[in-house]
């Protein structure tokens, strides 16, 4: 007798929706807006700011008596520090930002650098040129007369800020820092403008007897010099130069990675060699993904069959692992290629290897120098043109799990910047002048979030930031989980610090970074081992809970235990591996939404989230986004990335978009175009289900091209070349009324939607910040039946906001994948879908 059929089986492939797309023009939709007043006395205020301005500026030293260096193309001038007033108390209002429009490009005043206080306030350093000055007291004045009727002049520049006052060369530096200390270290120049006043810098530089390395990063705004001297003599310099430099920071010190294990292997050859024999190799043309780490053992009966290749940024470091205590390098490359192998220690299938790996040697070993300058950005750029010049035309993933604590990860830094242009395909050297930033070669890369250390419980378990580079937008940030709670045997004292299916005491996330100018990271989660714990609450890595991996130390010890979230980035490596060479043909910004759209939160973790019925839990939208800030989406499950089932979707679209225009007025970029789906939707399967539970999953992922200007800390839309958000329509919503709720250009029928509970876990608030957006919606499938359309449309970036660039009329691209599951359901979804994309073709092809 035939059992019941298996409708959660996965053997449908996902289907495209390309064909349901339709272009639109798109203007910002006008919404009216009740300004309530900041200031009691007007006059009074701007009197005030005069006052301050006057005393900030000093006076205007004579010719014969001005110290200041002459520079090409940057006017004499002084830094003064802005400050904003602080909300109203009570206030939900993330902070009052310093108003950009404080810029004046006419007159070459600009915000060097902003930050963000933890009194919801904000700093800004501004340039003002002498010849300026009168200019800006004129506006400040203008600000404070009584314009009667009329709408007070200047408000919106000058309303907000509180305070003007001296800025002194130190505020350039970023982060505590000795002024007086005698070291001669590295340091970054964030240099405003284009390369050639980078180098008119560096010129003036050397005559001051700085020592400056030939390595540059480039960003469209801002080129980083990196100088070797002391705090003290680079202040001095600073302080005749203002206005060329918005930031100095302390270049990244040592990002040795996680590698104190102690002592005791796992040294099993009858295991390794039951494995080997095992093993299926892959083709030479399979997709790879590429370790950058500290080398590999290339000869490793387990590494070799599936090594593609093994270099070193410095070919004479040799592309052999030189880490301690059982390499690094050769653990990651092993679970790339494997994941963790104790599945294949408990199993007798042969092991059929569906993608390659390669090495990259990123640090220099022992006895060799410190790579010069000390800027992990340009080592890794370095080393991903180097792979690709070695193996060009080749599907890859990088794989970076090191990261380094010198930088704060609540804004970009250059690491995670160069990060962000690997993946863009906006490298030096990566396009060639004109060509559109769609067409520049895409890279996905996973990043680990940087590893909590042992110690004791009450230190370990809360929630830690980020380390740096992995708050890269375009990286897909990899955290840690974990399934291994088996105790120590012998059993001493020692117990598991978490229960199965938690987050890994290893992982770090953004739970403490602002949620209105960071992405939430990390997105994902992968096996990172557990910690255990001592009767004193002393806690710490053991074998007896880690993963087990390749060592490169082959004759004695060819196995080692491996934790932390290097293996949660090894074991993410394997998943894009796999993923890559079932899914070949699909962009990298595909899989890295496929992979977040895969992912589920284990049970224990999912209670935090999910509620009773339809519900999630209980909590401001703003709560759960705190949660997801330590958990991600969940862990991936790389069946459900690669095929559909028929009671559980996914529905794919790809598509190149022009963001902005050139405005009517010839000197300015608007908003352009948008994108509608009126999507093929199982509505009738849905029906039938009724009030039964369901969800959606959307995922929109792009890749932008950062510019590392000193506002990027608080204004993610200088940092984005371009951003994008999408919008459901609403489940009474006539088709007409959504196109004009979401852009001005749309004609209105009349037909308004009526007030709908929210069904989504964040809801559109939530997107501030990141090139990956991701929501759930969970509720009765007869309601998910109207949401049967999505605009993807686009949000402000550099590409619009900085028109000399010239960028405004390039061309970005996107991934959209939305997932429909109802599981446990006998109800076919695939086939009603399917059918509805297959009349599509037929039209398109008749026509």
């Amino acid at each position: 007798m035939a059992g019941p059929e298996d409708y959660g089986e996965r053997d449908r492939p996902h289907i495209f929706v390309d064909a349901f797309r339709e272009s639109a023009q798109y203007g910002y939709p006008s919404r009216a807006q009740q300004r309530k007043p900041l200031r009691e006395d007007y006059a009074a205020h701007a009197d005030a700011l005069l006052d301050q301005l006057t005393r900030a500026l000093g006076d205007q030293p004579a010719p014969t008596a001005d110290t200041r260096l002459q520079m090409g193309g940057l006017k004499p001038g002084r830094i003064v520090e802005v400050s904003t007033a602080p909300p109203p108390e009570g206030s939900r209002t993330k902070a009052v930002k310093v108003p950009a429009a404080l810029e004046f490009p006419g007159q070459d005043i600009v915000l060097l650098r902003t930050e963000r206080r933890d009194d919801r306030t904000e700093s800004a350093l501004l340039f003002v040129p002498d010849e300026a000055r009168t200019f800006l007291r004129g506006r400040i004045a203008e600000y404070g007369h009584d314009p009667g009727n009329a709408r007070r002049p200047n408000v919106e520049r000058f309303e907000p800020v509180e305070t003007i006052a001296r800025a002194p060369a130190r505020s350039l530096f970023v982060g505590a820092v000795d002024l007086a200390a005698p070291d001669i270290v590295w340091w970054e120049l964030w240099v405003q403008g284009g390369a050639g006043r980078a180098e008119l810098l560096v010129v003036l530089a050397r005559g001051a007897n700085l020592d400056v390395h030939a390595d540059r990063l480039l960003f469209p705004d801002t080129t980083v010099v990196f100088v070797h001297a002391a705090a003290a003599a680079l202040e001095a310099f600073a302080e005749r130069l203002p206005g060329a430099i918005s930031e100095i920071r302390r270049a990244t010190g040592t990002i040795e990675p996680f590698l104190d294990r102690g002592t005791g292997g796992l040294a099993q050859h009858d295991w390794v060699a039951e494995i080997a024999a095992r093993i299926v190799p892959p083709s030479d043309d399979v997709p790879v993904v590429c370790a950058l780490d500290t080398g590999v053992a290339a000869g490793h009966p387990l590494i070799e069959p599936g090594l593609k290749g093994a270099w070193a940024y410095d070919a004479a470091w040799g592309a052999d692992d030189h880490a301690p205590h059982g390499g690094h390098g050769t653990a990651i490359t092993g679970l790339i290629m494997y994941g963790d192998l104790e599945a294949h220690m408990n199993g007798a299938a042969p092991v059929e290897l569906t993608h390659g790996a390669e090495s990259m040697k990123l640090l220099p070993p022992q006895g060799f120098p410190a790579t010069k300058p000390p800027s992990y950005g340009v080592v890794t750029q370095g080393s991903v043109a180097l792979v690709e010049a070695e193996r060009p035309n080749v599907l890859r993933g990088f794989c970076l799990a090191t990261s380094a604590t010198d930088f704060l990860s609540s804004s970009p830094s250059s690491w995670s910047g160069a990060l962000d242009q690997i993946a863009a395909g906006s490298m030096p050297g990566d396009a060639l002048e004109g060509t559109p930033a769609a067409d520049g070669p895409k890279r996905l890369i996973l990043v680990a979030t940087g590893n909590v250390s042992g110690g004791m419980m009450v230190d370990v378990m809360p929630s830690q930031s980020l380390e740096d580079p992995s708050q890269s937008w375009n990286a897909l940030t990899v955290g840690g989980f974990t399934r291994k709670e088996q105790a120590p045997a012998p059993p001493p004292t020692l117990e598991p610090v978490v229960p199965a299916n938690h987050r890994s005491p290893f992982s770090r996330g953004s739970q403490a970074l602002p949620d209105d100018l960071t992405p939430i990271k990390p997105e994902v989660l992968f096996e990172a081992g557990n910690m255990v714990s001592d009767n004193t609450g002393f806690c710490g890595w053991h074998e007896a809970v880690s993963l087990l991996a390749p060592g490169s130390d082959v004759e004695t010890e060819p196995l080692v235990p491996f934790w932390a979230t290097s293996a949660a980035a090894g074991v993410a490596g394997n998943f894009i591996g796999r993923l890559q060479a079932a899914l070949p043909d699909r962009w990298p910004e595909t899989h890295r939404a496929l992979t977040v759209d895969s992912a589920a939160w284990p049970q224990p973790i999912r209670r935090l989230l999910v509620g009773r019925g339809a519900h999630w839990k209980a909590g401001s939208k703003a709560q759960k986004q705190q949660i997801l800030r330590e958990i991600g989406y969940g862990v991936p499950e790389i069946e459900r990335a690669i095929l559909s089932a028929r009671n559980d979707i996914t529905l794919i679209a790809e598509a190149e978009i022009q963001p902005y225009a050139l405005g009517a007025d010839g000197r300015s970029a608007v908003f352009n175009e948008m994108h509608f789906y009126d999507l093929p939707w199982p509505k009738t399967a849905l029906e039938r289900l009724e009030n039964e539970i369901v969800t959606m999953k959307v995922t929109l992922s792009y890749f932008i091209e950062p510019n590392l200007t000193g506002k990027a800390a608080t204004r993610p839309d200088t940092y984005r070349s371009f951003g994008l958000r999408f919008a459901m329509k609403k489940r009474t919503e006539t088709d007409a009324k959504f196109r004009s709720r979401i852009s001005s250009t749309q004609e209105k029928d009349g037909t308004e939607a009526e007030g709908e509970t929210s069904c989504w876990l964040l809801g559109p608030k939530a997107i501030q910040a990141g090139s990956l957006h991701c929501d759930l919606w969970r509720g009765r499938a007869i309601e998910l039946a109207g949401h049967d359309a999505i605009a993807i449309y686009p949000v402000s970036g550099w590409w619009k906001s900085h028109f000399g660039q010239r960028r405004f009329t390039d061309t970005g691209r996107y991934a959209l994948v939305i997932s429909l599951s109802a599981p446990g359901h006998a109800v076919d979804l695939h086939t009603e879908v399917a059918n509805l994309v297959e009349v599509k073709e037929v039209e398109a092809v008749v026509a």
